[in-house]
């Protein structure tokens, strides 16, 4: 169960549901869901991790992606 309740698309705020369509095309994770709560900190997070996967060689971010994955017993 998670510590921090998620805000659904069904339940977001003007603002949050634009983000979820124009930049998470409709389709939230859950680490956005809870980070909603705070849309600037959201916008601010999405512009980091879209850097970071741009800076990256693909196969090397999904290596990592996956690794840390592992690490932390989540499937991905």
């Amino acid at each position: 169960m998670a510590r921090i309740s998620y805000v659904e698309p069904q339940n977001a705020s003007p603002e949050v549901k634009e983000i979820y369509e124009k930049i998470l095309r409709g389709k939230p994770g859950n680490v956005q869901k809870a980070m909603a709560h705070r849309p600037e900190a959201l916008k601010n997070f999405l512009a980091f991790y879209a850097s970071v996967g741009k800076a990256l060689d693909r196969k090397l971010y999904e290596a990592i992606y996956l690794r840390v994955s592992l690490l932390n017993r989540c499937h991905y």
